[in-house]
């Protein structure tokens, strides 16, 4: 059997597409999304569908029209009107101070979730209207193993989901999900087609990238030659788990979560989910983050200090938590909203008690965040937390693949900084010149990789105006205007 014939076999197989079906395609022209669309087409007549391709030009690269252009005449080809639209990712990732990449994946569910309405408004019923996207084997891989090393729970661990309803309860289905990329390349060629390649899948910028192109075939190549397989296996018993306490914790929503439009905030009865079992608490706790469109954001530990502010003898305390939000608890509920932006500048020493406006006593733990982001990134993102910026390939060269020994602590022997003309100044004469009491400098957190000091965090005394506003920074790798990537350090606050 021909590797076309196979693959529209697989996808009759995943019984993701209905016959009489109207089908949302997500197009970006490339080879994942030509092959499903090419394969929907030659099933077109068979199972009587209408196909709607979509491409979202994201506008971040210099062919961005071009391959728009591209996708519009590969549909024409296929006699298909291919709707485009244009998102500025850039903006888009600078207002919400997250990265283009995942600013690219809202927009483009967002623009889905528009067509398929817009279909519902025409007379289609909903139960027909599906949003299928190209996602594959390799795409399962890589994702159970990224959230792996970064740390996530079960739900994370269970990877893409073969079928899931959109944030408007559109049905979302990936009919090639257990197709691998080989495949679908030997399908491209077979068919003869021409898809649009983005360079960008080539180079190492962003984390999947070097999961993709490093970790992964290193893993093949020294422990296990069958290691994506292995993932995916392990995503399929994690996804079977997971859809079982799903259905529980979404059961168990209806009595204690609740969605505070008008306020942008979700709302946890506290008192309510103390009585929960912590599987179900963490998957509230997860629903929480997704319908804030924060859930990459979100981190075991943060999980457990949001658990340790929800069990709390205490009756008010405050969080802030990666993604920008604030868990606020008062009395019997947590309220997690966006913070504004003086609640998200210093570290504080504790967590507050906001009826009597004192410490509580609880200790605070730090988590210093480590990523690469694009230059263009970095200049869009929001800037309004507790951040450090440095040129990662300047940074690289002194310290290659060393980003995750940078380690928040406070002063040790010979810990230094860097300033002026290349020359280094200690810790302890640091402190001396800016006048900080001997009682509060072994208080002092400090970003740091071995003796080297990268970023002084600010200290309680510094006032409004002060220089030392958001700390002091190391003069070593500087941002210039020929930097390609940014290494970002943010501070986030959990309650331990």
């Amino acid at each position: 059997m021909s590797r076309r014939k196979r693959i529209i076999s697989q996808i009759i197989d995943s019984e993701t597409i209905s016959q009489g079906s109207y089908v949302i395609t997500g197009f970006s022209g490339g080879p994942d999304s030509l092959c499903l669309l090419h394969a929907l087409s030659e099933l077109r007549d068979i199972l009587e569908l209408e196909i709607v391709p979509v491409h979202v030009n994201h506008k971040l690269r210099e062919n961005a029209y071009a391959e728009a252009e591209n996708a519009v005449m590969l549909c024409e080809k296929l006699g298909l009107d291919c709707v485009c639209f244009e998102a500025d990712c850039m903006e888009a990732s600078r207002d919400a101070g997250i990265s283009t990449e995942e600013a690219g994946r809202l927009i483009r569910y967002e623009i889905f979730d528009e067509v398929a309405s817009d279909l519902e408004a025409s007379g289609v019923p909903r139960d027909r209207i599906v949003i299928a996207l190209a996602h594959n084997a390799d795409d399962q891989s890589e994702t159970v193993l990224f959230r792996l090393v970064r740390g996530t729970g079960g739900k994370g661990l269970a990877g893409i989901s073969r079928m899931r309803l959109s944030d408007q309860g559109f049905m979302i289905v990936r009919p090639i999900l257990s197709v691998t990329r080989q495949e679908i390349e030997e399908y491209v060629e077979e068919t003869g087609l021409k898809p649009n390649i983005d360079e960008s899948n080539s180079t190492n910028d962003y984390a999947r990238n070097r999961i993709r192109n490093e970790l992964l075939p290193y893993l093949e190549k020294n422990f296990n030659p069958s290691v994506k397989d292995a993932l995916r296996k392990y995503a399929s018993i994690a996804n079977e788990d997971n859809e079982f306490l799903e259905g529980l914790a979404m059961f168990e929503a209806e009595s204690c979560l609740e969605v505070l439009e008008q306020e942008g905030a979700v709302k946890l009865d506290a008192s309510y989910i103390r009585e929960l079992p912590l599987a179900l608490t963490r998957r509230l706790i997860s629903m929480v983050f997704s319908i804030m469109n924060r859930e990459d954001a979100l981190s075991y530990r943060q999980i457990r200090s949001i658990t340790d502010l929800i069990n709390s003898d205490n009756p008010s305390g405050m969080l802030n938590l990666a993604g920008g939000i604030v868990a606020r608890r008062n009395y019997g509920f947590v309220v997690f909203r966006f913070a504004e932006d003086d609640e998200a500048l210093y570290p504080g020493s504790g967590a507050y008690n906001d009826a009597a406006g004192e410490h509580d006593g609880d200790e605070e733990l730090l988590e210093l965040n480590a990523r690469v982001l694009l230059r263009r990134e970095f200049e869009y993102y929001d800037k309004t937390g507790r951040f450090a910026a440095f040129d990662y390939d300047e940074f690289n060269r002194v310290y290659p693949g060393q980003i995750g020994s940078i380690e928040l602590r406070t002063r040790r022997e010979g810990d230094y900084i860097a300033i002026k003309d290349g020359k280094r100044k200690k810790i302890q004469d640091v402190f001396v010149d800016q006048k900080i009491p001997k009682t509060e400098r072994d208080s002092i957190l400090m970003a740091a990789i071995g003796s080297e000091i990268l970023w002084i965090l600010p200290s309680e005394q510094d006032e409004e105006g002060s220089p030392h506003r958001r700390g002091k920074y190391s003069q070593n790798y500087q941002i210039t205007d020929t930097s390609g990537r940014v290494l970002f350090l943010e501070l986030t606050t959990t309650l331990c």
